[in-house]
């Protein structure tokens, strides 16, 4: 057991170093477009991506999980990643095609603009990389090998900055970007698959899973990622419409969203690659669990996963309160999107909570519950839009933001505590943390 848990926390180092690394880089490089194309060039940019973001759910999310599930509960783990493969690239390869094939209505009908055209496509190329990438990264983390996917993302990141900028001079900005993230999910893909080569050679493929038993795990995935993905996609188009309505003019209304989605909130999730690591590794470790019934590791899991969760991100809501106005003038040279980070900052415990707890859920064979959980919770979300981003502005959308957050996580650690038999403790995981936070901020405070 103590072998298990030090390869845990030494996998959790190195997720979480890798990720910061990358939110850090991506917060740097976002500053620096930020300045060179300006908040409203960011707000298409972010528009761009949310589209994007549709076709990248329907071929990479579930399959992967599928994977890290059923070679994390053992099995023939060669033989089902192959399968999982397959079903990906096809995926991708159908993905790819309509993207490209829609990239003119949908830039020009749904964006407003057709400069998003070259940049639609672009990214469409990448497709089949992230979809295999996805499949041989779940592996790796069934494996307890967290090094190699974190090293991907990091070349991937690099690769796309250094690309990106490096055709900056020589292409429209937009498709400079696009081409830069597209040729950073192939380097991914090449060093992902160069490194299962290597650790995979010699080892028997075995029987795999049934393809019945990969789609109970991944359709209910993939349907609710793909679902929430385009009811969010919605929901952002529908941002800078209510900002239109309530009075902003298309560049201003752009703008706003931009400084909300694109500066606000990456310093806001910038701190949760921290408690997103440990939920990566959560996934097998839980999964195993489950399938021994071993309920009382299950439940000791879980508790230390929340008690953590909350302690470091009550923390973190006291550093952006204080924080907030030097963090966005040295990264974004914004203030208003300090008032948004400042006003944000609240529900900075509950988000991240939520995502820890989604992860938990997932490894503990509730996909099902968490898509019906999202669904609700995208609906609720684009009606809130529609109705009071008109009337509110951008008061609005900050209230439809911790409205969601709520909702969604309130759903989610009740089903977890239900599921697991764990008792709450509300003493120790939140009136502690939180008395320490407010201790904590008026001695900044009183310090600065």
């Amino acid at each position: 057991m103590r072998g298990k848990g030090s390869a845990f926390l030494r996998g959790a180092a190195v997720l979480t170093c890798g990720t910061l690394l990358l939110r850090l880089s991506g917060i740097l490089f976002r500053s620096y477009i930020c300045v060179r194309i300006g908040d409203a060039g960011m707000g298409l940019y972010q528009l761009i991506f949310s589209l994007f973001a549709l076709a990248v759910t329907a071929c990479t999310s579930g399959l992967g999980l599928a994977v890290t599930r059923l070679a994390a509960e053992g099995g023939g783990a060669l033989g089902t990643l192959r399968r999982c493969v397959l079903l990906a690239l096809s995926a991708s390869l159908l993905a790819c095609g309509a993207l490209w094939a829609c990239s003119r209505p949908l830039a020009i009908s749904v964006l407003g603009s057709e400069l998003a055209v070259r940049p639609l496509r672009i990214l469409a190329c990448g497709l089949p990389f992230m979809a295999c990438c996805a499949c041989l990264k779940g592996w790796f983390l069934a494996e307890q090998r967290p090094g190699v996917p974190t090293a991907a993302d990091l070349l991937e990141q690099a690769v796309s900055i250094g690309g990106g900028l490096a055709l900056l001079n020589l292409l429209p900005p937009l498709e400079a970007l696009m081409l830069g993230s597209t040729l950073g999910e192939a380097a991914s893909f090449t060093l992902t698959g160069l490194c299962f080569l290597r650790c995979a050679g010699g080892r028997e493929r075995g029987r795999p899973a049934p393809l019945r038993g990969i789609l109970r795990i991944a359709v209910p995935v993939v349907s609710s990622s793909f679902t929430r993905s385009g009811l969010s996609s919605l929901e952002n188009l529908l941002v800078p419409r209510g900002f239109r309505l309530h009075g902003a003019g298309f560049e201003d209304s752009l703008s706003q969203y931009g400084r909300m989605q694109a500066v606000a909130m990456p310093v806001i999730l910038f701190p949760a690659a921290l408690v997103t690591s440990v939920c990566q590794l959560l996934v097998p470790r839980l999964a195993s669990a489950a399938a021994r019934g071993d309920k009382a590791a299950i439940r000791a899991t879980a508790g230390r996963a929340i008690r953590f969760t909350l302690a470091f991100s009550f923390l973190v809501t006291t550093l952006l309160i204080v924080f907030a106005d030097p963090l966005c003038r040295f990264f974004f040279r914004s203030a208003e999107a300090g008032n948004l980070l400042r006003i944000m900052a609240p529900i900075v415990p509950l988000m991240y909570l939520d995502s820890v707890v989604d992860g938990m859920l997932k490894g503990l064979d509730q996909q099902l519950f968490a898509f019906r959980c999202n669904l609700a919770d995208s609906l609720l979300r684009v009606a809130a839009v529609a109705v009071l981003l008109p009337l509110w502005g951008m008061a609005g959308y900050a209230a439809v933001l911790f409205f969601s957050e709520i909702f969604n996580a309130s759903l989610s650690i009740y089903r977890l505590l239900r599921v697991t038999e764990l008792d709450a403790d509300p003493v120790t995981w939140v009136l502690l943390p939180a008395v320490a936070a407010a201790l904590l901020y008026y001695l900044l405070v009183l310090l600065l």
